[in-house]
């Protein structure tokens, strides 16, 4: 009932008027009183004979004995012709006049009233044919009257509607600037037709691609092709995501582990992004995540991007892992050392949190930690003295790195240049264990009182560098063991292999060096990072015969 009841005023409109009037007109228009006076005016002022009056045409017989009288004869086409100019009127006033306004559509009228007369008179003059086109000229007269009290209300509606779409146009493009790709879709809901509305879609199925979101992408896409088949590349682009692989597809948002990597096999699908960082290639793996090269498109910088899975986490400690994770970060962020990478940004996705950070040029020092791959020995002794320096400045900003190993610490052969990365990462993966007996960490570099959960001091730090010095000057760590219990069991309890086992060559001063920095009890290392930074210099200048810097 509401419905019928709604449909009313679109059934009685304006437009609806004046096309049943076109009807009527066309189906019994000789037989209206009206009618027949537009045609006697048009009579009238074209020519009657003389001592006749419009006043005594009183009905159709009338007038057309008037018109045999003047040897005027209504052509046998004349009926389809009057039809066809209904038809023709009906359409100009209930389609061309809206859209083109009142102020261009009246002389448009007027001319068309003008030229109805001209050829009632050419017929008439030239070939003694009578065309009853009162009829089009009544329907053209009385329907744009009508239409301009319809005119009115229905260009402020025109002008609120479309501006409507115009705001949620840019609703929608505001919530894609800000990566809400849902809410963009959902303001675009309004606005099926709008100009540059599949031109927004096509940029937020995008913006889905890159942020992972593979089925609502597909959904955008198939959307945008239901309204124009051959927009774009939506068609290949859609493809691409359907030929996706069960494992591929797995990498949706929502579904990301350490193992598998953000970039698709397919070349048409858009390189993902984390955050405003567009990711380039996989440059690293981790026991936490994958380690990417991204691009700053704002300010076309290079960075390094290290994700931090959530999946490798209980739910129950995500919360609180966020919270640190950010909470590190941010310390992290305050460091400002030429041998510790600067970190730029952090943010997080729906599956992963991400740093990104200076992008350093250069292979990892566990690349240098192999038999016969090994550094010279003053290289390594000046790697380690500016390792120890910059966690000495770490440290007076209270920061503990906790992962010091070879491969947190990258080195380029050319310049001599050292960087230390992941400073605040282990933390979190050492205190969100998520499987009995797992530690995220790297064990063989870890100090006691870390295996045991104790509260980490720098001494901690230091112990870590001395087990790299370790494995940098012999290929070999002190402790090795089967599993992690095992290994853990020793570095607790046992003492540790000799370096000598595995270079005989090595001075007694590195010797002693390494052991010290290595001691089970903190209390037994070196007082400070700085002071070992120092102990390292002297051992160069006396051992080596070369002057660290």
């Amino acid at each position: 009932m509401n419905a019928i009841i709604s449909s009313i005023p679109r059934l009685f409109s304006l437009r609806a008027v004046i096309l049943l009037a076109a009807v009527v007109f066309a189906l019994a228009g000789d037989q209206l009183v009206l009618v027949g006076w537009a045609d006697r005016v048009l009579f009238s002022i074209l020519g009657v004979p003389e001592g006749a009056s419009p006043a005594s045409i009183l009905s159709p017989e009338a007038l057309r004995g008037a018109l045999a009288g003047r040897g005027l004869a209504e052509p046998l086409w004349a009926d389809i012709a009057v039809t066809a100019g209904l038809a023709i009127t009906a359409l100009y006033l209930t389609l061309a006049v809206p859209l083109m306004g009142a102020a261009a559509s009246l002389p448009v009228t007027l001319l068309l009233g003008g030229s109805l007369v001209v050829l009632q008179a050419a017929l008439m003059f030239y070939h003694n044919a009578w065309v009853s086109l009162g009829e089009v000229l009544t329907l053209l007269v009385a329907g744009f009257v009508l239409m301009l009290f319809w005119l009115q209300p229905h260009t402020r509606i025109r002008s609120l509607t479309d501006n409507v779409r115009e705001a949620r146009l840019r609703l929608a493009r505001v919530f894609l600037q800000q990566g809400h790709t849902d809410d963009a879709l959902e303001a675009l809901g309004g606005c099926p037709r709008c100009e540059g509305e599949l031109e927004l879609r096509y940029d937020i199925a995008i913006q889905q691609e890159r942020k992972r979101q593979y089925d609502k992408a597909v959904g955008t896409y198939q959307s945008i092709l239901q309204r124009r088949k051959n927009f774009r590349d939506s068609a290949a682009r859609l493809a691409a995501l359907e030929k996706l692989t069960p494992d591929s597809a797995l990498m949706q948002a929502g579904s990301f582990d350490t193992t598998r990597t953000l970039l698709m096999p397919e070349p048409s699908v858009s390189r993902p992004t984390l955050g405003r960082y567009e990711i380039e290639r996989e440059i690293g793996r981790g026991a936490m995540g994958v380690v990417y090269l991204g691009k700053d498109p704002k300010i076309a910088r290079t960075v390094a991007i290290k994700t931090l899975s959530y999946q490798a986490f209980d739910d129950g400690q995500l919360q609180d892992l966020k919270e640190r994770f950010f909470r590190e970060a941010e310390a992290a962020g305050r460091l400002n050392h030429p041998a510790i990478v600067t970190v730029y940004d952090v943010g997080e996705e729906a599956d992963l949190a991400y740093i990104a950070m200076d992008y350093a040029r250069g292979r990892p020092l566990s690349e240098f930690g192999k038999p016969g791959r090994l550094l010279p020995l003053p290289r390594v002794l000046d790697i380690i003295a500016r390792v120890a320096d910059a966690l000495a400045y770490a440290h007076s900003q209270k920061i503990v790195h906790r992962d010091i190993k070879p491969g947190n610490i990258i080195f380029n052969p050319d310049t001599g240049d050292i960087k230390i990365t992941d400073f605040g990462i282990a933390k979190i993966s050492d205190d969100s264990r998520t499987r009995t007996g797992a530690v995220m960490g790297s064990p063989l570099y870890m100090s006691p009182e870390q295996l045991k959960g104790q509260k980490v001091t720098g001494a901690s730090d230091i112990y870590s560098l001395g087990v790299t010095l370790y494995k940098l000057v012999s290929g070999e760590t002190p402790y090795q063991g089967d599993t992690l219990a095992n290994l853990t069991y020793q570095i607790l309890n046992k003492r540790p292999r000799s370096v000598r086992e595995f270079n005989a060559d090595l001075p007694n001063g590195v010797v002693r060096l390494i052991n010290k920095a290595i001691q089970r009890e903190p209390d037994k290392r070196f007082a400070s990072a700085a002071t070992m930074a120092e102990a390292v210099r002297r051992l160069a200048v006396r051992e080596a015969g070369q002057e660290v810097s």
